[in-house]
């Protein structure tokens, strides 16, 4: 006999071969990571609070310690070793707005942007005339490249006609009923299930159309649904709180060298790691039947990262220093694990296949049930029997663990820097960023203790991350006044592109501006400077997508799952501190 750790390890197997199976045509359905190499492939400026309040700009100007990730030739301008610490505090505000829907959120984080230290070393050597290599510097130091702190809550009054429903009955079309039934039964013996078709399933959300062959048994109705999708029995409010915790850090190994004072080269050695974490509630509300309908879910992704950068800047006259650098993509290994846990409440929902039949399939129209081949599935047998369901039942998803590589984009950024004699400066960057190098690979998924490792296929992300995304060019742009022998004053502006192509936006530009101020103190041997960054940006929200969306009489696909806007603030206050030795 087949014990019930081995049944599950069989029945987990059988998912994966059919899954396979699914993928060996033309057409490979994407995993839904691409969110995640895009979410992960885009950077805030960086830079100490001088830098900072220049608008991140500072490719060409050298001298800083924020050049050990900006630009490492600028390290060749350092002519003493330092000490450098940075801290500040983030505020990030949302709102959501939409029709019947409102809500905001805030967070507020305190943060390192970066800290480290620099070696500055004497001439290698010299003609005696002034020219050849004039030493150099070498930099350790550790940056914030991005920051996942975030809240987002808002509320729809009922007004969207779709539900979570929906996305559950796409979810289970294809799966045969007697597999959802064998994950029926081993959660009965204390195994969690594995998918969000297999908890609808168990809690009575999906029900399987009993036809009179095996075919027939892929497809499943929901609550009262019309022929177009919707319940009768409305949504009257709904939910959604999404909190995520988190950022992506660098290590950074460089090293700038001076040739004549004219002429500074560099390179750089990026070690990076991420941390997100994202929690998600959703509740849906009803007035009837199906009252209550939530998912809780837990997503953390963990990874490290490596890349390579190398810079230029070449100083013509003392007025003009020009720089560049390219910066190779980062090669990450990524893993991420999922958990969740499905919350339905009943109040006398009664289902009885037969009637449901008569009523929508009799007069052989496909149209009651999620069908996207059209398939007539009426069954003049089908069972004439009322289930009764009543009361609060809960499932839960087990740990799933996926591993994967991926690579985000490479960079090439260039500028330009003129100085006004010692009364201050202006800076300028130009950034170009290849997003469509961004790819995922080598994919695994592991379910709970009970599995080996299974591969995915990637090739539908990589295809959605080809076809929808595409490289994008920022500007940076800052000045410096200086006030007196030690005080200066600071402002600056900063704009990434939207990497999303406009077809594919649904008319929300994502692009980001940023406005920044500081001011700071400097000597021989100490310096403190303070920066003031306010950032915004749009983006949307859905708690979940539909493939079945509806057709206009005009033939135009009509998007009906909720769609929330989301509008974005963040202010930051930072602090550096510097001591040469």
């Amino acid at each position: 006999m087949i014990n019930n750790l081995t049944g599950r390890k069989l029945f987990i197997l059988t998912i994966f071969f059919l899954v396979s199976m699914g993928t060996n045509g033309q057409t490979y359905l994407a995993t839904g990571f691409y969110k995640d190499v895009v979410n992960f492939s885009q950077q805030n400026p960086m830079g100490t609070a001088r830098v900072r309040g220049l608008g991140g700009a500072g490719v060409s100007l050298g001298g800083d310690f924020s050049h050990g990730v900006l630009n490492p030739a600028g390290l060749g301008f350092i002519r003493k070793s330092e000490y450098h610490f940075s801290a500040g505090m983030g505020f990030t505000g949302s709102s959501a707005s939409g029709v019947g829907t409102s809500g905001t959120g805030n967070a507020s984080k305190f943060f390192l942007p970066e800290f480290g230290i620099v070696w500055d070393h004497a001439s290698v050597s010299d003609n005696g005339k002034g020219a050849g290599w004039r030493g150099g510097a070498f930099s350790i130091s550790f940056n914030r490249l991005a920051d996942y702190n975030q809240h987002i809550s808002y509320t729809e009054d009922g007004t969207n006609r779709t539900s979570m429903l929906n996305y559950l009955e796409e979810a289970a079309f294809g799966v045969e009923k007697f597999r959802l039934d064998e994950a029926k039964s081993f959660y009965n013996q204390g195994y969690p299930f594995i998918a969000l078709d297999e908890m609808a399933y168990y809690l009575d959300l999906i029900k399987p159309i009993y036809g009179d062959d095996d075919e027939s048994y892929n497809y499943y109705y929901i609550l009262d649904r019309d022929k177009n999708g919707f319940t009768n029995t409305p949504v009257s409010s709904r939910t959604q709180v999404e909190e995520t915790r988190g950022g992506q850090y660098e290590t950074s190994f460089a090293y700038g060298a001076n040739y004549d004072d004219k002429f500074y080269i560099g390179a750089k050695v990026g070690i990076q790691y991420t941390n997100y974490h994202k929690t998600s509630s959703y509740v849906e509300l009803r007035d009837s039947q199906l009252t209550y309908l939530g998912l809780n879910e837990d997503f953390r992704t963990n990874g490290w990262g490596i890349n390579l950068q190398t810079g230029v800047i070449w100083r013509p006259i003392d007025a003009l220093r020009i720089g560049a650098t390219i910066t190779s993509p980062t090669w990450h290994t990524m893993e991420d694990t999922y958990t969740a846990t499905m919350t339905r409440d009943y109040n006398n929902y009664i289902w009885n296949d037969a009637k449901y039949q008569d009523a929508h399939f009799a007069g052989d129209d496909p149209s009651f049930v999620y069908n996207p081949e059209g398939k007539p599935l009426y069954n003049p047998n089908a069972s004439d029997v009322d289930a009764k369901y009543n009361g609060r039942r809960s499932a839960r998803h087990e740990e799933i663990r996926t591993t994967y590589n991926m690579n985000t984009p490479w960079r090439a950024s260039g500028g330009f820097s003129t100085f006004f004699g010692k009364k201050g400066f202006l800076t300028v960057d130009v950034e170009y960023v290849g997003y469509t190098a961004m790819k995922i690979n080598k994919m695994k998924t592991y379910y709970g203790p009970y599995s080996d490792g299974f591969p995915d296929n990637t090739e539908g992300d990589n295809e959605i991350l080809n076809e929808e995304y595409r490289n994008t060019v920022n500007i940076r742009l800052g000045g410096e006044f200086r006030v007196n022998k030690n005080f200066n004053l600071r402002a600056g502006y900063a704009f990434y592109q939207d990497p999303q192509k406009e077809e594919y936006n649904l008319g929300v530009d994502k692009s980001k501006m940023l406005y920044s101020g500081g001011l700071g103190y400097r000597n021989k041997a100490f310096y403190i400077d303070m920066a003031v960054i306010y950032s915004q940006w749009k983006g949307l929200h859905s708690p979940y997508q539909l493939d079945a969306n509806f057709v206009d009489e005009n033939g135009n696909t009509v998007l009906i799952y909720p769609i929330t806007d989301i509008t974005n603030s963040r202010t930051e206050v930072i602090f550096s501190i510097g001591k040469r030795f």
